[in-house]
């Protein structure tokens, strides 16, 4: 990561936060600073298109057009410091540069911090440092905060109002209070440790929409709250069984969204205790528009998805489902037996449109049926193609040869051929919103 540190009037670079030696550091004089657009009488350059302009520019770059003059450092420095994701060894430098100049970190709107507690020898003046300069960072929208264990209490008081966070924080008072803060929070990764009592009051989280976390965590969150996608995270062997299974399912019914999509990620092991486990989650979500598996460790086998068709069968409206495995060797990997899966589980499922399996994608077409994504590409540029033609054809046509049956017949045509394209349009929207909710193949 690149950072610029300035002073009242000079500009200069932060020595702990430059990748670059100093040999390609430019040099800055003073006076340089002075002379910018409109600086002499010309027309000046409204920021907005400077901003623009900039946003195409690396980092490296961006140092080089910091010292043209003041209206390009400021710009410079909005677009650097924007998102913001130091490494291991550049976070400590990364916070004493936003603990010690407000006006750089206000510029960030996404922060990306690793615990540095694993990779250094901590001491109570980390936490005041970190806490200094999150409390500079006051236009965050987005941050990732890997800080395992009961520290939420520093981040009480600051001012931002985040929309998307991650964080291994523990679940304690301290973070109740600071959570309970984040009234714009819409998107939340939830990896820290469960602590007892702790009680999210009724009104927190009033946006919310989507959330990753474990059991415990989820029925703390999810009720009476207007959750519409959640990821279920059970890494431990023995929590995919179908009495937890079912109880987290159970919970997130009380979700008000109404929930539509749910990711499970887990350890398999057994194949008859995760038939058992997974056909909790259409008992108590039967109204799920998106399911997705992934097997973190252990293999997928052929009696699990040869048992599918009975699990599928529970839900009423399910049009997207995603299996994914780790395990290369297992049998989702198998192209040759997952080759006619979708079909085969549409038959229990008509509702499906979507299947994902281990990076080979499925989309269900009413004129073709079960077509793969390339498939259905080409088939829309052959659709393209007939209607150019077609528009051609009657763009040419003399109207005093066509008779009132012939038009007609086109008409009907043209309204079944726009249907058609605009289904096929829709399922690839579906298709791309169901990897943008939770990481497709």
């Amino acid at each position: 990561m690149l950072s610029l540190v300035y002073d009242a009037g000079d500009t200069e670079m932060d020595p702990s936060m430059e990748n670059n030696s100093d040999a390609h550091r430019p040099q800055i004089h003073r006076n340089q600073s002075q002379d910018g657009p409109g600086a002499h009488g010309g027309p000046s350059i409204p920021s907005e298109l400077i901003h623009h302009i900039l946003g195409y520019l690396e980092n490296a770059d961006l140092v080089n057009t910091s010292i043209v003059c003041p209206s390009f450092r400021s710009v410079s420095q909005r677009v650097i410091y924007r998102n913001v994701e130091p490494s291991e060894d550049m976070l400590i430098p990364c916070l004493k540069c936003f603990a010690s100049y407000p006006h750089l970190a206000s510029c960030a709107r996404t922060l990306v911090l690793s615990d540095a507690t694993r990779h250094y020898d901590i001491f109570s003046n980390y936490f005041n440092l970190l806490r200094r300069a999150l409390l500079n960072a006051s236009s965050l929208t987005d941050l990732t905060l890997l800080l395992d264990g009961p520290y939420a209490r520093y981040l009480h008081g600051c001012s931002f109002r985040l929309r998307s966070l991650t964080t291994t924080l523990a679940w304690n008072m301290d973070f109740i209070k600071w959570i309970s803060e984040q009234t714009e929070l819409r998107n939340a990764m939830f990896g820290g440790k469960f602590m007892k009592d702790a009680v999210l009051p009724s009104d927190a989280l009033p946006k919310l929409t989507r959330v990753s976390a474990s059991p415990l965590i989820l029925a703390v969150v999810v009720p009476n709250r207007k959750i519409k996608e959640v990821e279920l995270c059970l890494l431990q062997q023995e929590l995919f069984k179908d009495d937890i299974l079912n109880t987290a399912s159970n919970i997130l019914s009380y979700s008000t969204g109404p929930l539509t999509a749910l990711q499970i990620i887990t350890y398999m092991s057994d194949t008859r205790d995760a038939l058992a486990a997974l056909k909790a989650i259409p008992m108590n979500l039967p109204r799920l528009n998106s399911f997705a598996f992934y097997s973190s460790d252990g293999a997928v086998s052929q009696e699990l998805l040869d048992a599918f068709p009975e699990f599928l069968s529970g839900f009423e409206c399910l049009r997207s489902l995603t299996l994914m495995s780790r395990n290369k060797a297992d049998s989702l990997h198998d192209k040759a037996f997952t080759a006619n899966l979708a079909s085969r589980w549409h038959k229990s499922c008509p509702s499906l449109q979507s299947v994902s399996l281990a990076g080979s994608i499925w989309l269900h077409n009413p004129r073709h049926g079960w077509v793969t994504l390339v498939d259905l590409e080409r088939l829309l540029r052959e659709r393209q193609g007939l209607l150019l033609s077609r528009q051609k054809y009657w763009i040419e046509a003399d109207p005093k040869t066509l008779s009132l049956e012939e038009v007609k017949k086109n008409l009907e045509e043209d309204k079944e051929e726009a249907e058609h394209g605009n289904q096929m349009q829709r399922q690839m929207d579906m298709l791309q919103d169901s990897l943008l909710q939770f990481g497709g193949p």
